[in-house]
């Protein structure tokens, strides 16, 4: 249904109180004004009362309208900054990757290199280009969010494998960085052993939170656990890293927002995975959020809807 245009509606209703003016003043004259001095007198104030009435209800549509002009306008301003640090972001980590794949195949051509020494350029390249095949990932996927082309597929899951799986995966860098990388099973009496859930969605989300807290994290450790929540399983990331200043802790979420968006920036990243953890959290029918760690970081808290299998079910 067409939104009905501001000016088609102030035109409208002009008519409508001059034409209701004008019938019922014309009334009122002929009961209070018995002669044509007092009729003349009559039809003057009752202009100056249809100016004032018109003036403050003009006032307030514009006014009203005026206000919401001046959101928009800030809006996009914002959107316009935001979109301008991303873009940054993503040239430079574009454009810091390929400097390393050109820079040392390049090097590679050398020949008297030792086997040790190509080996060495050659895991460079290749972490090169996985930094640069994670930025387009990031990309395709928050795309695919937009145009609503992101379809869940529900499988049957054991959490405690799902959780091993999440640990194999980044326990290595963890620990290069020298960060202790821990996986709290669920208490025996909240256990939860298999859901019907998307796994790819929700490894997808934690691995988005984890890779976030390795990139802030420098020292102390990184835990994930999980708990039966009412009808929802709710999982815990937490993490002592440099923490999250107050009032960002729901714009950490939105899209081409970053705790740092200066262009030389301490730490890598173009500022989308958190924003592809809340848009496929909530398609998932859960939610995500952040909060500050006592110790020192913080705390990221994500529910899903907990979906016991009681033999087999059909997407």
């Amino acid at each position: 249904m067409a939104k009905f245009r501001f000016e088609y509606g102030i035109t409208l209703v002009y008519l409508l109180l001059g034409s209701g003016w004008i019938l019922f003043s014309d009334e009122l004259t002929d009961l209070w004004a018995p002669n044509p001095v007092v009729a003349g007198h009559f039809q003057t104030y009752k202009g100056l009362f249809y100016v004032l009435v018109t003036t403050l209800l003009f006032y307030i549509f514009l006014r009203n309208h005026l206000q919401k002009l001046r959101k928009a306008e800030e809006r996009a301003l914002e959107s316009d900054k935001l979109k301008s640090g991303f873009l940054a972001n993503v040239s430079h980590e574009i454009r810091t990757p390929m400097n390393g794949v050109m820079g040392f195949a390049e090097l590679l051509k050398d020949e008297s290199l030792t086997q040790e020494e190509r080996l060495h350029y050659i895991s460079i390249i290749e972490k090169s280009g996985d930094r640069m095949l994670e930025l387009i990932n990031d990309i395709v996927s928050i795309s695919m969010v937009d145009s609503g082309q992101v379809k869940l597929n529900y499988t049957s899951e054991n959490i405690l494998e799902l959780l091993e799986t999440i640990k194999k995966l980044f326990e290595a860098q963890a620990l290069e960085k020298g960060l202790k990388f821990e996986i709290i099973p669920c208490r025996e009496s909240q256990k939860v052993s298999q859901l019907f859930m998307d796994r790819e969605k929700v490894i997808c989300v934690l691995s988005n939170v984890i890779k976030n807290a390795l990139k802030y994290t420098i020292e102390g450790e990184i835990k994930i656990s999980c708990i039966r929540d009412g009808d929802f399983v709710r999982f815990f990331i937490t993490d002592t890293g440099v923490g999250i200043p107050d009032g960002q802790f729901e714009s950490i979420f939105n899209r081409f927002v970053q705790v740092n968006m200066s262009y030389t920036k301490t730490y890598d990243g173009a500022g989308l995975g958190l924003a592809i953890a809340k848009s496929y959290s909530e398609l998932m029918g859960g939610k995500i959020w952040a909060e500050p760690n006592p110790g020192g970081g913080s705390v990221f808290n994500l529910i899903i809807p907990f979906k016991p299998l009681h033999g087999p079910r059909k997407q």
